[in-house]
């Protein structure tokens, strides 16, 4: 099946390793193995047990994904308004002030190493337990992807973008790679960008071609053409993207990847729970609290560009996904329709990513007619074959096609966090003059600070504030 949703299932290993957990994620530093007072052989017994902790890797990591960091992500780029209800801790990120003692960010900031901590103590046990032929590289591959993705995420937040310095030699995040109570202090964005790829690459080695709902080699293929796409390094992308592409992904009908029931044939991975009554109340909610619209009225509406964007080409199918709430009052709230559903997938490597990824790179390579191709799937999809839109991409060429395909990636993934990455990735490698709501791509508050906490570690570095308004 093409389709590598997360099965999210709940992960119980013993009263031993969940307290341990719970202690853990109040300090990242804490250590499970035996000096902690926990013994391998009693907390982790089979290769069951090994599943167990992995399940709880990806419901660990499929809580940040569910919206939080995309929506920090959106506040701090063009596509939404300040928040509605004068949230100080989001307003803060909207006006790209955050401080030390932001809830918001703070919070974020914990759960990406929740992850990766578990992936980590997964270390302690390969060697402590009997697996099944290939069963151990699986696991291995699949730990590998999500500490991977985990680091990623983060570093793209709490750090200036690859191509900021010409060496990426600028301060970047901490990266934990072992369960262990030690002092770790911010690499630099080059190492990060290392250890990530370093980490997928092993994922690739290791995991299968098909491996049910959970990641396969096709998911660490893609987004590791996503972080090489994010660096700039189009030339390393460029394969991967042709693997992935073909195959077998076929683009959906729908032009909602959220819309669960018409999206698996797309979905390189993502997150999903197999449990309808938790999916519906909890998985995307990070989504759903700050843009669902047809219950209650959102906490973050759509920027006037980004609505008039949508709404303009009645032609275009996505206009569908943009309203108004109290139109033509004082109060009049511009929303988009996306995220008003219950059955819910929270998508994160799409083939309509892919498609928008490679098009880019065959127009700035100059290879128009392969750019166009690919970029035509998604116009077609959007405005109809015969449509006026889609015959006029084949008189696009150089600059005009490359600013296309970066129209049609800011209206097909609106609201998704996209946005912001794609910005900075512009601003490092192809305007530096590129701006983000009137402030420069690069200035210090489109990065977030590190929790006050983190200066407890002596030679902690924080990141500059400020200096975008």
């Amino acid at each position: 099946m093409k389709n590598l949703i997360c099965n999210i299932i709940s992960a119980s290993i013993g009263i031993l390793l969940v307290v341990s957990f719970s202690a853990c994620e109040k300090s990242l530093d804490v250590s499970p193995d035996p000096s902690f007072g926990l013994d391998p052989a009693e907390a982790i017994k089979s290769s069951e047990d090994m599943q167990k902790l992995l399940n709880s890797c990806y419901d660990a990591c499929a809580n940040m994904m569910n919206g939080q960091f995309q929506v920090i992500s959106d506040l701090l780029a063009d596509d939404v308004t300040s928040p509605l209800n004068n949230d100080g801790n989001t307003t803060a990120i909207f006006n790209r002030s955050v401080a030390q003692f932001n809830g918001a960010t703070n919070s974020a900031y914990s759960q990406p190493y929740f992850t990766i901590y578990r992936v980590n103590v997964m270390d302690l046990y390969y060697d402590q337990v009997a697996f099944a032929q290939g069963e151990k590289e699986r696991l291995q591959g699949e730990a590998a992807f999500l500490r991977a993705l985990c680091h990623f995420e983060t570093v793209k937040l709490w750090a200036q973008p690859a191509g900021f310095t010409p060496d990426n030699s600028h301060l970047g995040i901490i990266e934990r790679t072992r369960a262990k109570n030690e002092v770790v202090l911010r690499s630099s964005v080059a190492s990060n960008y290392s250890l990530i790829v370093a980490d997928l690459q092993k994922a690739i080695s290791l995991l299968p071609i098909s491996n049910g709902v959970f990641a396969n080699r096709n998911a660490a293929k893609a987004l590791l053409a996503k972080v090489y796409f994010t660096m700039g390094n189009y030339d390393a992308a460029l394969p991967l993207l042709n693997e992935v592409i073909g195959a077998g992904y076929t683009l959906s009908d729908s032009l909602n990847r959220f819309n669960r029931a018409e999206v698996e044939s797309e979905i390189i991975f993502g997150f999903v729970t197999t449990n309808s009554a938790y999916d519906i109340n909890t998985r995307g909610s990070g989504f759903k609290g700050s843009y669902r619209n047809d219950i209650n009225i959102p906490t973050i509406g759509l920027s006037a560009e980004l609505y008039n964007l949508l709404s303009s080409d009645t032609t275009d199918r996505r206009s569908k996904f943009v309203g108004l709430i109290n139109a033509g009052q004082v109060n009049e709230i511009k929303v988009s329709t996306k995220f008003n559903l219950n059955n819910f997938a929270t998508p994160y490597l799409t083939l309509t990513d892919m498609l928008l990824m490679r098009a880019e790179i065959f127009a700035i390579q100059s290879n128009s007619g392969a750019a166009i191709l690919d970029l035509g799937l998604i116009v077609k999809r959007a405005y109809g074959e015969t449509s006026t839109k889609y015959v006029s991409l084949s008189a696009l060429n150089g600059q005009a096609l490359i600013d296309e395909i970066r129209l049609q990636r800011r209206i097909e993934m609106h609201l998704e966090g996209d946005r912001l990455t794609q910005l900075k990735r512009i601003g490092a490698f192809h305007s530096t003059s590129t701006t983000i709501r009137n402030a420069p791509w690069n200035c210090p508050g489109m990065v977030l600070q590190f929790p006050a906490s983190a200066g407890t570690v002596q030679g902690f570095i924080f990141n500059p504030e400020g200096g975008c308004n």
